[in-house]
């Protein structure tokens, strides 16, 4: 499984030393950490078709960055170290980077000011082919957008690799609507969001850590993501936007991350979505951020547990945590109720509870309760298509 490079002797072009550095921080999330095949401990660096692109893989996990800035002297391919190639550029001047391949022997050769390197390679020949994406489904979304969705449910994805299904986010996508859906069985994170040009249908398990990188390459730039879903494999492409005379103009970099997908049957999520509550608490949310972070101080040596129980004359709810080794929490916030009258009283895990309010950036939520015992759903009170269930905790 091997890339052929057409005249790999030619290899040679220059670049920016940031730009590069930059694009080698990018792909080398992708890089086998540990791996019985050398090559996948480097990252290719090619020079082919008028552009020049890094990429590493780790054969579940494939990325590919193209450089705006670079100016090509020569075709080619070779691979270099990751690690030593990326603390060799982090070290080097602001200046331009010129790099090319050793004849015959697999070396790249950094020149950079009065700088000269080579860093020992392997045959371009060797590095694994880029996975060619057949376009079954496809769709175009917001990368603010996809970047809220990943940011609102990947903290709900389970650490447990016995349970493979539930360490990833599930994608749903049908017509001009996506849906991401991540749980561990304590919390369940949805998340709906609007897509443009979409073109067949997909559900598919997406790996945590390949969404986490997609959220990493996102950055904060304003522009679209093209995903395309073929078989066991999700490609996500990013073009990168520069500013112009205050217009966003393609700025000529892309990057592009293909994974794999985890192979099984997504639980049946919306079973657990309690259909209707009985008390909706609505809060603002910065306080009761603020109160439950100090109560979790003391929750840590008592399971994490912090209670929440209404004032006698409901117009305030209070957190409570409670541990024999640290002592005790009591913190008030004001809220307003709808829904039945009775007491309200339920315990939940403080770090859970804690992340859900830490993605949400409304001013005010939802608590909505049915039973003491029964799972609690957290909401923003400005945004219909997100949601939070969050299982309860026995009341000690």
């Amino acid at each position: 499984m091997a890339t052929k490079t057409a005249a790999a002797e030619g290899l040679k072009a220059v670049s920016p030393r940031k730009e590069l550095f930059e694009g080698i921080q990018t792909v080398g999330k992708a890089v086998a950490t540990r791996s019985s095949l050398p090559i996948l401990t480097h990252v290719r660096i090619a020079a082919q078709g008028g552009k020049v692109s890094l990429m590493a893989t780790d054969l579940e996990m494939w990325m590919e960055h193209t450089l705006a800035g670079a100016a090509i002297k020569g075709e080619g391919a070779a691979t270099a170290p990751a690690r030593n190639f990326t603390e060799l550029l982090a070290a080097m001047p602001d200046a331009d980077v010129e790099f090319s391949l050793e004849d015959d022997t697999h070396a790249l050769r950094l020149r950079c000011n009065r700088a000269n390197y080579k860093l020992l390679g392997l045959s371009a020949d060797e590095f694994p082919l880029l996975p060619q994406v057949k376009e079954e489904s496809r769709f175009v979304v917001d990368r603010a957008t996809l970047r809220e969705a990943i940011k609102q449910t990947l903290f709900a994805t389970s650490s447990d690799e016995t349970r493979a299904i539930l360490t990833g986010v599930l994608v749903v996508f049908q017509g001009d609507s996506l849906r991401l859906v991540a749980t561990d069985t304590h919390r369940l994170a949805v998340r709906d969001c609007p897509v443009k040009d979409g073109s067949g249908s997909a559900s598919a398990i997406v790996p945590a850590r390949a969404m986490n990188e997609l959220l990493r390459i996102l950055g904060s730039e304003d522009g679209d993501a093209v995903v395309t879903l073929s078989g066991n494999q999700i490609q996500f492409q990013i073009e990168h936007m520069t500013k112009q005379a205050d217009e966003l103009i393609p700025s000529g970099s892309k990057t592009m991350l293909i994974s794999r997908l985890i192979d099984g049957q997504f639980p049946n999520y919306e079973r657990v979505i309690p259909a209707q509550a009985t008390k909706t608490l609505t809060i603002e949310r910065e306080p009761f951020v603020q109160a439950v972070k100090r109560a979790a101080i003391v929750a840590r040596d008592s399971a994490n547990r912090v209670v929440l129980r209404s004032t006698d004359d409901g117009d305030r709810l209070t957190i409570t945590a409670e541990s024999g080794s640290v002592g005790n929490a009591y913190e008030e916030v004001e809220m307003a109720r709808e829904g039945d009258n009775s007491p309200v009283e339920i315990a939940f895990n403080a770090k859970y509870l804690s992340d859900v309010l830490n993605v949400l950036d409304s001013e005010g939520l939802h608590i909505e309760l049915t039973e003491p015992l029964r799972p609690g759903l957290v909401r923003p009170t400005d945004d219909a298509d997100y949601l939070c269930v969050l299982m309860p905790m026995q009341v000690v």
